[in-house]
């Protein structure tokens, strides 16, 4: 209770985040919100109406109560005006619309891709549109040229981002309405015209036309590949040109947050600015004069690094030390932090879904709470092992408050997460001091050279750190938990950390508890996958996908190995599985044909029923149609009488529905996945 009186923005925080996921959940009716509203002012207004200091005493609780209600609803109101400000009007209407471009273009393998503001769409004249949606326009010459605020005259259809089909897959569509976006639409070569531009101030034009000439200022001094990749990243938040490979990498070695502009980065241009600044430490004036310098540069790096969650986080927080400083008062760090992560909610509450938010405050809070605990197990004697000890504690202390997060996300624990960050942290340090330094001395002919070569073999080695931590053997534990386990290992951390203070029963009791749910949790996973058997079709662009699996056993059958393991093997780790065997000829499959646990299977792999008959068709449990065929499918069932047709998401919607309506005739079962999403059968004993 104690701490709750010296956080006040924490009993602010837990009502507000409790809303925010409240309103997921749960739907209110209009008039019950309101109640919530009024009744919260009620109690409010009756806290402060008693008058008699004993009473005032007993009914302390009103103003609690009431200020927590005020605080949930409030966020579930915002929750709701967020989200229909996402709202996009024209969905599945093709036809003419006036669009702006509100992100700097990204080449893509086969398009260009940008986020786009409507503005009018032509229906008997041009008519106001809302919402904002991702353009991807074919490769040409043309679409090279486009530019952050042109406007321009596209003939499309917007479509809602699809909704996930395949289990435990990466939500998009979601991800998408979070960040405000509200349909997708491809915009072919000839079906879209430049009209002008927009004139316009716009605060993040402006930061990406900064970012950019920083940027051409590391490509002067010859920084390219991968190098220019990961120093763009560390530096300004730009992660275009990062190489799947690289962030492979970086995320098996547990260095994922370094390449994530945040709380270091800030840190850093923080002391750096405050170094250069020293020389205004002599009076009061000068001070809230330095304070105000370096809260306008944190700002300026945040705009120009891309105005992400973590590095508003760490700007906020960096703001409001600076603040105190200029007012010669010590800031309560944890209500720093709480204080910025409400501001940021009651901003977008969209971002306590964000993951970088959540590791970001996750590992702050950590490192602030455990790292003075570590810290005092040890007392070295000396500057090297003082700094070693400082690094091993901070290291420790982040990883244990990301580590349900990593495991829950990412569904990977990297082994050699101390070694990484003893080298790579210094070694990332470095670099960012460094591009400091060439910024500044660009216009210097000798010196910037010089500048710009150490800053290149710099992040070459860090790179080359990164690559050899991986090659390292077991550098990843494999291991991933479900929400419940997220849930209850946050729970036992929190639980015993409480403990260490108070040492007294209660939370050692739920702490222990806690730990033993998540662990009897994944047993329980463990159990249900060695006692169960499925098949399970996958929702592919345009290959089919078929697990067959026997226990923990996952045989695949597969035409495109990438495409399956992209898209399957988040739900294969989080199911216990092993790794997939990939099917060749056996004494069950055999060229499309399967025989598994007394289902009979037919993949249909080519037309090679087409125009074959038979007289006594072959009875099938499952026929599977994929691999983007153009079936006739009376031919088909000439040849094949299945009880359950399967129509894979590489059909199109025209063969989709031929073979709908055959099966109807036939009363044969009939599944689409591209509407019904992947299809699951769990085979019983």
């Amino acid at each position: 209770m104690d701490y709750l009186q010296r956080t006040p923005f924490l009993r602010l925080l837990l009502p507000f985040m409790l809303g925010i996921v409240a309103y997921r959940f749960v739907e209110f009716q209009s008039w019950g919100l309101w109640t919530l509203v009024g009744l919260s002012l009620v109690l409010v207004t009756l806290s402060f109406g008693i008058r008699i200091p004993k009473r005032q005493f007993q009914f302390r609780w009103l103003f609690g109560c009431g200020f927590f209600l005020y605080m949930f609803s409030l966020a579930y109101l915002l929750s709701s005006e967020n989200e229909k400000s996402t709202a996009f009007d024209q969905l599945h209407q093709k036809g003419i619309y006036r669009v702006e471009i509100v992100s700097a273009p990204v080449e893509k393998a086969k398009s260009y891709m940008c986020k786009a503001d409507v503005l009018q769409f032509y229906n008997s004249g041009w008519k106001p549109a809302h919402g904002q949606a991702i353009l991807y326009f074919q490769k040409d010459k043309s679409a090279s040229k486009l530019l952050f605020g042109d406007r321009l005259m596209v003939e499309a259809e917007f479509a809602s981002p699809e909704i996930p089909l395949n289990p435990d897959a990466f939500d998009y569509a979601t991800y998408l309405k979070r960040q405000g976006i509200g349909a997708t639409s491809y915009i072919s070569d000839g079906s879209w015209q430049l009209t002008g531009h927009s004139n316009a101030f716009s605060i993040r034009r402006e930061a990406d036309k900064w970012r950019n000439y920083l940027l051409n200022i590391y490509r002067k001094f010859n920084i390219q590949g991968d190098e220019f990749a990961v120093l763009a990243a560390l530096t300004l938040g730009y992660t275009d040109d990062l190489q799947p490979d690289l962030r492979s990498s970086y995320s098996a070695t547990g260095a994922m947050h370094i390449l994530s502009v945040s709380g270091m980065h800030v840190g850093v241009v923080y002391v750096v600015i405050a170094f250069l600044l020293s020389f205004l430490d002599k009076s009061q004036k000068k001070k809230i004069l330095k304070s105000i310098i370096i809260i306008l540069f944190l700002w300026a790096y945040a705009f120009v690094s891309g105005m992400s969650a973590a590095v508003i986080r760490a700007a906020l927080m960096f703001s409001f030390v600076a603040f105190a400083y200029c007012l010669e008062r010590k800031s309560q760090i944890y209500n720093t932090i709480f204080m910025s992560a409400l501001l940021m909610l009651i901003y977008n509450p969209n971002f306590l879904y964000d993951v970088g938010f959540q590791l970001s405050y996750s590992a702050v809070l950590s490192i602030i709470f455990f790292q003075p605990i570590i810290d005092k197990l040890y007392k070295p004697t000396n500057k090297i092992s003082r700094f070693t000890w400082e690094m091993f504690s901070v290291s420790i202390a982040a990883q244990l408050g990301t580590t349900p997060f990593t495991l829950y996300y990412f569904q990977q624990f990297p082994n050699y997460f101390l070694l990484t960050n003893f080298i790579a942290i210094p070694l990332s340090s470095l670099v960012i001091y460094l591009a400091i330094g060439l910024l500044i001395v660009s216009w210097l002919p000798y010196l910037s050279i010089a500048m710009g070569f150490l800053l290149k073999w710099s992040v070459w080695l860090l790179n080359y750190v990164i690559v050899t931590i991986q090659n390292l053997p077991d550098s990843v534990w494999h291991i991933s938990l479900d929400i419940r386990q997220t849930f209850f290992f946050f729970l036992a951390i929190f639980c015993l950390s409480g403990y260490y203070f108070s040492k007294k029963f209660a939370p050692l009791f739920v702490g222990l508890i806690a730990l033993l749910i998540t662990c009897l949790l994944n047993i329980q996973t463990y159990y249900q996958t060695l006692t169960s058997k499925r098949i399970i079709v996958y929702a592919g662009q345009k290959n089919v996908h078929v697990s067959f699996i026997n226990r923990n056993m996952n045989f695949v059958y597969s035409t495109d190995s990438a495409e399956i393991e992209r898209i399957a093997k988040t739900y294969w780790q989080r199911q216990k599985f092993e790794k997939p065997i990939y099917l060749g000829n056996t004494n069950w499959y055999a060229d499309g044909f399967v025989c598994f646990e007394g289902r009979k299977v037919l993949i249909l792999q080519d037309d090679f029923l087409k125009k074959k008959t038979t007289q006594t068709p072959m009875e099938l449990d499952y026929l599977i149609i994929g691999n983007r065929l153009k079936p006739k499918i009376s031919q088909i069932l000439d040849c094949v009488h299945p009880r359950k047709m399967i129509v894979d998401k590489s059909i199109s919607r025209w063969y989709t529905n031929d073979i709908r309506n055959a099966c109807k005739a036939r009363k044969i079962a009939f599944y689409s996945i591209a509407e019904q999403g992947a299809y699951i059968l769990n085979i019983k004993e």
